[in-house]
C-alpha cells in the first residue's frame, strides 16, 4: 500500500512545524463552529428571536457536522487533500460572509448547517494529516486528544475574540475575523501541502447519500424536540408532537437503511460489545455534568453582572486546565496503558470536588478570584477524562467496525447536549418555582424580617430624593428582585447537588467495573493496551 505523501519537500521533515500549522488549520475550522457561543444575547437582540432559537442554531451546524461525518472518510479517500482542504475553506469564507450580511434568522439557521458541513470537511483533512506526523505507535491516542481537546476549548478562545469584537463594533464583525482566519489557512495549504499525495483514488460507488439525509431529518427533528419541549410543556403542543413522530420515523429507517447496506455507513455490530456501551454512557454521563459550568457563566452574567470580556478570561482558567489535564492523561497512557481506570476515578473524582465546591459556596457576592479555582479545576477533570473515556470506547470495538467509534462517540455528544439543554432548562423551571412559592409563603404584613428590609429599602429611597409612596413601590420591586436571585441561586446548588449523586453512583460503578474487569483480565494484554499503542 503506498503511504500518502501529503506535505512539500521543503517542510515534510519538520514534524513540530507541520503539526503547529496543522492545528493552525483545525482551529480555524472549529472556531466557525462556535463563533458565537458566548455572545448569544446579542445574537438574540438583533434578529429579535428567543434564546431557544439561537440553541437551535447552533445546534444546527452540529447536525451538519454529523450528517457529513460518515462520508468524509470515503470523500478524502477520493479526493487530493489539498484541493478538497481548499474548497472547504473557500466555502467557509462564502458561508461567513453570508452570515456576517444577511438579517434574516432562518436563512442564518440554514447558512449554520452548511458551515457545519464545511468544519466537519476541514476537521476531518485535520485529523488524517495530523495522524500522519505521529509515530504511528502513539499516533491515535496523540491525535485524538489534540481533536478532542481542541473541541473542549474552542468555545472559550473564540469567545476571546468575540468578546473583544462586540465591546468595540458590531457583532457581526466576528464573521470578518474568521474569514481572515480562513485567508491565512488558504495560504498556508497552499505553501505546506502537495498537490497530489499520491495515493490510489477510490473511487465513490456505494456512496450513501441516503443515510446522510436520514439523519438530517433526525438531527433537525431531534433537536427542535428537546429544546423546545421543555417550554412547551412537551406533548400539549401539535409541533412537537410532529417533531417527536418525525425523529423516531427518520430513526427507525436510517437503522433498517444501515441493516441493508452491504458497507454501511454505521457498523452496527459495534452495538453488541457491552464494554462499547459502558464507554457511550460514561460519556453521556461526562458531558451532562460538564455542561453545569454553563450554568456558572450564566451566573456571572445574569447575577455579578459580568460583562463577556470578564466571563471569556475566567473561562481562559478552564481552557488551561483542560490543557493540562490532556497532557496529563496522555503521558500517563503512553507510559502504562492500565492507568485508564486510574485516570477515571480521579478525573470523576475531581468533578465531584467541582460540585461540591459550588454547591457549598455560591452565593450573589462571589469575585474572580473566588471562582478561578473551581473553573481550572473543573478543565482539569475534563482534560482527564475527555482521552481515557475515547480510548476506552475505540478499544472495545474490533478493527472491523472502521471509524464507527468515533462515529458515534460524536452522536454521543450531540444527544448528550440536547439532553442538557432539556435537562437543566426543566430542573431550572420546576426548582425556581418550588424555592420562589417557598419564599412567597413567608411573604405576610406580619413578616417582622420583610417589613425591616422594606422600610431600609424605603429609607434610602427616600434620602436620594424619592417620595414616600414611590420609594416604597420601588422597594417593594427590590425584594422582588432578590426573593428571584435567591430563587435561582438555590436552584442552582440543587442541580448542582443532583450532579454531586450521579457523579457517586459514576465513581461506584466504575469502582466495581475495574474490579471486575480486573479479574476477567489479570495475566493476559487488554484491547486498550493494543488502541494506545495503534489501532
Amino acid at each position: 500500500m503506498i503511504t500518502p505523501n501529503y506535505f512539500r519537500a521543503w517542510i515534510s521533515g519538520k514534524s513540530i512545524g507541520v503539526l503547529m500549522l496543522l492545528l493552525f488549520i483545525l482551529f480555524t475550522g472549529m472556531a466557525q463552529f462556535a463563533s458565537f457561543a458566548l455572545i448569544q444575547f446579542h445574537v438574540i437582540s438583533y434578529y429579535g428571536v428567543q434564546s431557544e432559537d439561537v440553541s437551535l442554531a447552533f445546534q444546527m451546524t452540529y447536525v451538519g457536522i454529523l450528517a457529513t461525518l460518515p462520508l468524509q472518510f470515503r470523500l478524502l479517500n477520493r479526493f487530493d487533500t489539498r484541493n478538497y482542504l481548499l474548497v472547504a475553506l473557500l466555502l467557509g469564507i462564502l458561508l461567513n460572509l453570508g452570515c456576517a450580511l444577511t438579517a434574516s434568522f432562518e436563512v442564518f439557521i440554514l447558512l449554520r448547517f452548511l458551515i457545519g458541513i464545511t468544519t466537519c470537511m476541514i476537521a476531518g483533512c485535520m485529523l488524517i494529516a495530523i495522524f500522519s506526523v505521529l509515530p504511528k505507535d502513539k499516533g491515535m491516542l496523540i491525535g485524538v486528544s489534540f481533536f478532542f481537546g481542541t473541541i473542549l476549548s474552542i468555545g472559550i478562545l473564540v469567545g476571546t475574540v468575540a468578546a473583544w469584537v462586540v465591546e468595540w463594533m458590531d457583532w457581526q464583525s466576528l464573521y470578518y475575523y474568521l474569514i481572515l482566519l480562513q485567508t491565512i489557512s488558504i495560504i498556508i495549504c497552499l505553501l505546506i501541502f502537495n498537490q497530489r499525495t499520491h495515493t490510489k483514488k477510490i473511487p465513490l460507488f456505494q456512496f450513501d447519500l441516503l443515510s446522510a439525509i436520514l439523519f438530517v431529518g433526525f438531527g433537525i427533528s431531534i433537536a427542535y424536540t428537546m429544546i423546545y419541549g421543555p417550554r412547551y410543556d412537551w406533548f400539549e403542543t401539535v409541533e412537537i408532537k410532529i417533531s417527536s413522530v418525525l425523529s423516531g420515523l427518520f430513526l427507525g429507517v436510517f437503522i433498517a437503511h444501515q441493516k441493508r447496506l452491504k458497507r454501511p455507513s454505521i457498523d452496527l455490530r459495534s452495538l453488541r460489545f457491552g464494554k462499547f456501551w459502558f464507554g457511550l454512557l460514561l460519556l453521556v454521563v461526562f458531558y451532562g455534568i460538564k455542561d453545569t459550568i454553563n450554568l456558572l457563566y450564566g451566573y456571572a452574567a445574569g447575577v455579578l453582572g459580568w460583562s463577556s470580556s470578564d466571563i471569556v478570561s475566567l473561562g481562559l482558567f478552564n481552557v488551561f486546565g483542560v490543557v493540562l489535564g490532556t497532557f496529563l492523561a496522555v503521558r500517563a497512557l503512553l507510559h502504562n496503558k492500565q492507568h485508564l481506570p486510574k485516570l477515571l476515578l480521579v478525573g470523576f473524582g475531581l468533578l465531584l470536588f467541582y460540585h461540591l465546591w459550588i454547591y457549598w459556596n455560591l452565593t450573589i457576592d462571589l469575585s474572580y478570584r473566588d471562582l478561578v479555582f473551581p473553573i481550572g479545576i473543573q478543565g482539569l477533570a475534563s482534560g482527564l477524562l475527555f482521552a481515557p473515556i475515547i480510548v476506552l470506547c475505540m478499544a472495545s470495538l474490533p478493527s472491523f467496525t472502521g471509524m464507527t467509534g468515533i462515529i458515534i462517540c460524536a452522536y454521543a455528544r450531540f444527544f448528550a447536549s440536547l439532553n442538557s439543554i432539556a435537562g437543566f432548562f426543566t430542573l431550572q423551571e420546576n426548582f425556581k418555582e418550588e424555592f420562589r412559592v417557598g419564599y412567597l409563603k413567608n411573604i405576610t404584613t406580619f413578616n417582622p424580617t420583610l417589613n425591616e428590609q422594606l422600610r431600609l429599602y424605603q429609607d434610602l429611597l427616600v434620602a436620594q430624593g424619592y417620595g414616600p409612596g414611590e420609594a416604597m413601590a420601588v422597594a417593594q420591586g427590590m425584594v422582588g428582585r432578590s426573593i428571584g436571585i435567591n430563587s435561582l441561586l438555590l436552584t442552582y446548588r440543587a442541580i448542582f447537588m443532583l450532579s454531586v449523586y450521579l457523579i457517586l453512583a459514576t465513581l461506584a460503578v466504575l469502582v466495581l467495573f475495574a474490579v471486575v474487569n480486573k479479574i476477567k483480565s489479570k495475566g493476559r494484554p487488554t484491547k486498550v493496551n493494543a488502541a494506545v499503542e495503534g489501532q
